[in-house]
Formats: structure tokens, C-alpha cells, sequence
């Protein structure tokens, strides 16, 4: 991670706003991801605004950390094991598609698991709070593919 992580006031945040706000721009920068919201409709740019919103807080809590290379790592809090995202591929879009509709959860699992070259069962494993943190940064990703 280039920013250093410092705490902040004994507070919940590990990483100052205005750092975490330009890790997530070097985030998007590397992984090819458009985070120009000039031409998005209104409701659009709410919903990049939301996603963005909690992926920055994550940076913040310092769970979600962005390497040298601008792959993000998302470590659930008191875990030793982080989930690195690489850049998504045909392979993750397919992933998404190959368990049929109405099975949302399980292709996005397999995406997750496609995008961090991990198992599937460690997700199913995660506390539900972690889960969606690592489901925020996969639509990132799929944003941009």
C-alpha cells in the first residue's frame, strides 16, 4: 500500500479520507476502471457514488488495501487470510452466467472465486458483513468489464 495506515484519534478509521479517496482513484486507475462520472445519469452516479462510498470506508478501516500494483486485498478484521482482486476476465464473466438465473449468489461466488483464485467454500465461510465487502469490490470490477 503506498498510503501509510496511522491511527487516527483511537478512532474507527485507520486511514485519513482524503488518502483513502486517492488509493481508490489509483485502484481504479490500474485496474482500468472509468471512474469519471460526468456522463452518467442521476441515478447512475448515486449508485457509483454508494459503491464507492463503501469501498473507500473499507480503505479507511485499512481491511481494504491496495497493493504497489493497484490490486486491492480485502482482509476480514482479526483474519490472517486476504483476498487479493485481480482484474476480471472472460472467465469471471462466464462465471457469472454459468449457474443460470435466479442464482445470483452462487455466480457471484463463482466470480469472486474466479477474480481472487480462491475456492468458492471460503466465501461460504465468511461472516455475512465480510461477504458483502468482497461482493462491493467484484461490482467494481464487473463495472469495468
Amino acid at each position: 500500500m503506498s498510503a501509510a495506515v496511522v491511527d487516527l484519534k483511537g478512532g474507527k478509521y485507520r486511514v485519513a479520507l482524503e488518502v483513502a479517496e486517492k488509493e481508490f482513484v489509483r485502484l481504479c486507475d490500474a485496474n482500468r476502471i472509468d471512474h469519471d462520472t460526468s456522463e452518467l445519469t442521476e441515478d447512475e452516479r448515486k449508485e457509483w457514488d454508494g459503491l464507492k462510498s463503501e469501498i473507500v470506508r473499507e480503505i479507511r478501516r485499512g481491511t481494504l488495501i491496495v497493493g504497489e500494483d493497484g490490486k486491492p486485498t480485502y482482509t476480514p478484521p482479526g483474519s490472517s487470510k486476504g483476498y487479493t482482486f485481480h482484474p476480471a476476465t472472460g472467465a469471471t464473466l462466464m462465471a457469472l452466467e454459468s449457474y443460470g438465473s435466479g442464482k445470483n449468489i452462487s455466480n457471484l461466488v463463482a466470480a469472486m472465486a474466479e477474480v481472487t483464485r480462491t475456492d468458492r467454500g471460503e466465501f461460504s465461510k465468511l461472516p455475512a458483513k465480510d461477504f458483502q465487502a468482497c461482493s462491493r469490490i467484484m461490482r467494481l470490477f464487473i463495472t469495468a468489464a
